[in-house]
This record gives structure tokens, C-alpha cells and sequence, in this order.
């Protein structure tokens, strides 16, 4: 029985994702980086947390399905980076365009993974030099935040 633990993926109860919006001044771009744990990633796309990870076009493709940014009333273009896999967790890293004129505000839509599970929790974090972290936790109820600047 014990073998048969190391030779399943890793599967878990808690289902999370972790969102950080970052802005870099010196470019006037936001980096969005995406947290999610793959067996929950990979049940989303597939229906099988055991499945292998999808093909990172079908990825990026559900996380833009599923995540919206706004800076200054106007929706960002996220234009993919990035895929990482390390143990359990999948990160994923977007860019936007640069920015014509400094935030003011910042709005994002997060409801990655709640059409596969209602107890799903999407955490983001709002971060730029100079500012404190924000940080809000999305999920069935509310989807969505804005930031102040």
C-alpha cells in the first residue's frame, strides 16, 4: 500500500490559486503571475487530475478565458510568457503592454477553476514599488476586485 502513495500524483482537498499583479515602473507594464496547483489545473481542462498537464496553448488559453485586468478603465491585453512546473504547483506568467499613463486604479476579474469547484479560493495580490502589498481573496461569491492606487 505505502508504494502506491509514490507513484500517484499529488492530490489535495484545499483548493486555491494565488494571483500577483505586479507592476515594473521602469517599463510601465504589469508581469501577472498565475499559482495553481496542477492536478486542480489539469481536472479543470481535462477532467482527470491525473491526466498529464495540457499543451501550455490550452492553458493560456483558460487562464485569459478566466482572468481579466483593468488599469485606468481600460482592459489589459495579457500576452503570455511563461510555464513553470515545479512538484505540485504550475506558474504561469503573463505580461502586459506598456502602459500609456501611470495607474490610477486597477480592477481584476478572477474566477479561475469555480466552474469545476464551488469551494475554489483565488488570491491576488496587487504589488508596485513604493506601495503597499493589497491583497483580496476572490471565490463563488465575489469574483472580481479593485485596487486603489
Amino acid at each position: 500500500m505505502y508504494w502506491l502513495f509514490l507513484v500517484l500524483p499529488f492530490l489535495h482537498d484545499f483548493k486555491m490559486s494565488v494571483c500577483e499583479l505586479i507592476y515594473e515602473p521602469t517599463d510601465k507594464h504589469f508581469e501577472v503571475k498565475v499559482y495553481l496547483f496542477t492536478d486542480d489545473l489539469t481536472q479543470a481542462l481535462t477532467g482527470d487530475p491525473r491526466a498529464p498537464l495540457p499543451a501550455r496553448e490550452a492553458i493560456s488559453q483558460y487562464i485569459l478565458q478566466h482572468l481579466e485586468l483593468y488599469v485606468n478603465n481600460s482592459r489589459q491585453e495579457l500576452q503570455f510568457y511563461s510555464i513553470r512546473q515545479k512538484e505540485e504547483q504550475t506558474l504561469l506568467q503573463f505580461r502586459t503592454p506598456a502602459l500609456a499613463s501611470s495607474p490610477s486604479g486597477v480592477y481584476v476579474k478572477n474566477d479561475l477553476l469555480l466552474e469545476k469547484f464551488s469551494e475554489q479560493s483565488n488570491m491576488v495580490y496587487l504589488m508596485a514599488p513604493g506601495k503597499s502589498r493589497q491583497v483580496e481573496a476572490l471565490g463563488n461569491n465575489r469574483r472580481n476586485a479593485s485596487f486603489g492606487w
